[in-house]
């Protein structure tokens, strides 16, 4: 049965993240202090991995106060940069030496020592009720098979560590083949088949080009439920080096060509443009409640017909 292997973190979004064995969910679905803080210019834009690969150079270490403490104070974010070449990211500022701060914003907090290594002034935006998710309409957590991440890994012949790196998810399922997350987003409708009646007539008579993709899934994680919404688009940031920044040529066009080869037949991607796609956006019930590794996964079949 698939279950709960890996629950992510991403504190300050671009940064890196922490694993858990347990985490709060939000009543929006996403996991407490996901995503809770990000970066912006002093005009307002955000900063992120996308369009700033030197991002990828900064290594950071959390402690969110396990020990119950919940002063911002006692929020500790430990930052360094990696000796690893950066390509055709950008020069990266040398001699900057490692530090660890309050994640607060401010001259006490990292922001300082954060546009040293960028290069920028950046400024520190909290959010602490969802934090800053990619997709606004899909707040909750991110999830994804940890075969899914292993076959990728095997296209272009990387660790599943890195391939974990690149693509940043929050929830990884075991106990399930390649692609089962898609199978939530974007099932293949399944009998019963809509009636004659049931069609809307001013589709075409064509009962093959009539008949509507089915609706994404509701899903259980432990006691916690989830409504699959999509299945993820992807940004440049996967097709870079985790470390250096450095980025791999036609990383996107291979990635796609893959995906079509290993499309599930109990998946409908129709409503996808493009394949370029991996893991699923969640949305919660609003209820929220609390994750644990070897929590059950389970999809809610949709209310029958009959």
């Amino acid at each position: 049965m698939p279950s709960l292997e890996r629950i992510t973190i991403y504190p300050v979004k671009s940064l890196d993240g922490i694993d858990l064995e347990s985490s709060p969910v939000l009543p929006c679905g996403a996991l407490e202090h996901d995503r809770r803080w990000r970066l912006i210019d002093e005009d307002g834009r955000v900063v992120n991995a996308k369009r700033t690969p030197l991002l990828h150079g900064i290594r950071a270490a959390f402690d969110l106060g396990s020990d119950g403490t919940t002063g911002p104070g006692k929020r500790i974010v430990a930052l360094s940069i990696t000796s690893a070449p950066v390509g055709s990211a950008g020069h990266r500022r040398e001699g900057l030496p490692p530090a660890a701060y309050p994640i607060i914003p401010g001259p006490a907090g990292p922001c300082d020592w954060l546009s040293e290594a960028l290069g920028q002034k950046v400024l520190l935006e909290e959010r602490p009720d969802g934090g800053f998710p990619d997709d606004r309409d899909s707040p909750g957590a991110t999830l994804v098979a940890t075969a899914s991440l292993a076959e990728v890994g095997r296209w272009f012949s990387l660790p599943l560590d890195e391939v974990r790196r690149r693509f940043r998810v929050n929830l990884e399922v075991g106990g399930c083949d390649p692609f089962w997350e898609d199978t939530l987003a974007s099932p293949a409708r399944q009998p019963p088949w809509p009636t004659i009646g049931e069609l809307d007539p001013a589709l075409p008579l064509d009962p093959y080009a009539a008949l509507p993709s089915p609706e994404p899934l509701a899903f259980m994680a432990g006691a916690v439920r989830f409504a699959a919404v999509n299945v993820c688009r992807r940004c440049p940031v996967p097709s870079r080096d985790s470390s250096s920044g450095r980025p791999v040529e036609h990383f996107r066009e291979a990635f796609e060509s893959w995906r079509r080869r290993r499309l599930r037949q109990d998946v409908d991607p129709s409503a996808w443009g493009g394949l370029y796609r991996l893991a699923i956006n969640t949305l919660g019930d609003g209820r929220g409640g609390s994750l644990q590794l070897g929590d059950s996964v389970v999809a809610i079949p949709p209310p029958s017909r009959h």
